[in-house]
């Protein structure tokens, strides 16, 4: 079946919308969303800066039995490796499902609540965006920021949280998934040796 798009006037296929009925059927395991793939990383640079790497990045499809296509991302901030998101993402509508900012910082604007530095999830609705926050129990880490962290030494950990967003998410990890870790962000080139003109 498929719907005609009021925006453009065009044919498009259901699960392209996100409505919240959709978003209730892939959170409540309806779909049969499996990781299949490891995750690809790639460096993220701040705006009109080669060489100023703010974060890494990694995406892996979700398989399901519906027609749309959903993603697991993850991104790290190189300034805080222990300051990370993960987000289950419907490309065709952009809508984020599910975030999960562990140890990130976020005020609530209209209860007041802070998460500084504190673990939380986003739930995505068509109403409220990505309003609804709350603090998850059921993320293994440590919730106190880690002075000393680094890609390497917080490798397990990553490896962990994405199995539990993901079994949180009800979706299961398939026999072709494998942890791939985060590689060191390109150092910045020096320009030692290039004579300064007048």
């Amino acid at each position: 079946m498929f719907v005609i798009s009021t925006l453009r006037g065009e044919w498009m296929d259901p699960d392209d919308v996100m409505i919240d009925a959709l978003a209730d059927k892939i959170l409540g395991g309806k779909v049969g969303g499996a990781l299949h793939l490891p995750f690809r990383w790639k460096q993220k640079n701040a705006p009109r800066r080669l060489y100023a790497p703010i974060h890494i990045e990694a995406s892996t499809p979700v398989r399901t039995h519906l027609s749309c296509r959903l993603d697991l991302r993850f991104r790290i901030g190189l300034d805080k490796p222990w300051d990370y998101s993960l987000m289950l993402l419907h490309p065709g509508s952009g809508t984020i499902l599910r975030r999960l900012d562990v140890r990130g910082t976020h005020l609530d604007r209209e209860t007041g609540e802070q998460f500084i530095n504190r673990t939380h999830k986003h739930k995505g609705s068509e109403q409220r965006g990505n309003k609804d926050v709350y603090a998850p129990n059921d993320i293994r880490h440590s919730p106190d920021p880690i002075a000393d962290a680094t890609l390497t030494s917080m490798d397990e950990e990553y490896d962990r949280v994405v199995r539990d967003f993901v079994q949180e998410c009800r979706m299961d990890i398939a026999a072709g998934y494998v942890w791939v870790p985060p590689p060191p962000p390109m150092p910045t080139p020096t320009l030692e040796g290039f004579e300064e003109y007048p």
